[in-house]
């Protein structure tokens, strides 16, 4: 399933976060031109034609992502420039150390470093990237982490949409993404589905997660959690608000993990899945008062 996310949807979600609850105002300000800019760098990679992995299905039919262990030197330049055009609107959300951003700028700037960064948040390295913002004054590891993610994304997306339809007809029952690997940052309910029958609009309500990094939409059990896979409803819980029933925290006691879920059925139009968690920083902020970690750490869940 391919979720909605061209720079019309990016900007019409900020706008209705802001108009729906203005104390949202300043941090839909404040990321906002992130999203736009991801929307429209995944929008000129797919234009451009990426080269595509290839999709083995004895791997993933066994758990194995499509692109963990591939060479990511093809998309160096694509990863290049997105660094090149993300990096500056970063350094204006995160003030950083501005000795140690040029150190980064110049660090992502190298085919070889980059790809290799990419490698690692691929396959989980995580020690790869703590030795990294060791080197280059940027700490914690993790912000380098949620820096390299942001400006990975566009490209991985982009690769996504290449993929098409061999990618949405995969066997796939694991609640971490079959492309990248990532947990997701949020799961949706499908849209109504309109059929050619006297244009009958019906159905929906399938769950799907939405891949952290790469913006994959894969079907899921709706009575699992995709961190531990309990589906026990003795130890799951849903929380919402009464006015906003569509929108809830999909929570596992068993895990101590949560994620967020959105009823894209009562959605019109329908939402950019990634730009709309910046209108539910209330319902990460009651999760984690009830002890519950998320799934996927953003920046926005991650504030303080």
């Amino acid at each position: 399933m391919k979720s909605a996310s061209d720079r019309k949807t990016v900007v019409s979600t900020l706008d209705a976060i802001k108009k729906r609850v203005p104390a949202y105002s300043e941090l839909a300000d404040r990321f906002g031109p992130l999203f736009v800019e991801k929307a429209r760098l995944r929008d000129e990679f797919a234009t451009e034609g990426l080269a595509l992995p290839g999709i083995d299905e004895t791997r993933t039919s066994q758990g194995v992502p499509v692109l963990v262990d591939a060479d990511l030197a093809p998309w160096a330049e694509s990863l290049k420039k997105s660094a090149a055009a993300m990096l500056p609107l970063l350094f204006d959300v995160l003030k950083p150390d501005e000795d140690a951003w040029r150190k980064l700028e110049k660090f992502m700037d190298d085919a070889d470093n980059i790809a290799g960064l990419a490698q690692a948040r691929i396959e989980g390295n995580w020690k790869h990237f703590e030795n990294t913002s060791v080197q280059l004054g940027i700490t914690p590891y993790t912000t380098l982490l949620y820096v390299s993610e942001t400006v990975f994304a566009p490209v991985l997306r982009a690769l996504v949409d290449g993929l098409g339809e061999p990618l949405s007809t995969l066997a796939w029952d694991e609640g971490y993404c079959p492309v990248c690997g990532a947990t997701p940052s949020i799961a949706q309910l499908s849209p109504k589905e309109v059929t050619d029958l006297d244009q009958l609009v019906g159905g929906g309500g399938k769950k799907f997660l939405h891949c952290s990094l790469c913006g994959h939409d894969w079907r899921y059990k709706r009575n699992a959690c995709p961190a531990c896979g309990n589906d026990e409803n003795e130890s799951r819980e849903v929380f919402y608000q009464e006015n906003a029933k569509f929108e809830r925290i999909e929570a596992c006691h068993k895990c101590g993990k949560y994620c967020l879920s959105i009823d894209m059925r009562e959605c019109e139009p329908l939402p950019d899945l990634d730009a709309v968690q910046i209108g539910l920083i209330h319902l990460d902020i009651f999760a984690r008062e009830h002890d519950l970690t998320p799934i996927s750490s953003t920046l926005w869940n991650s504030l303080e």
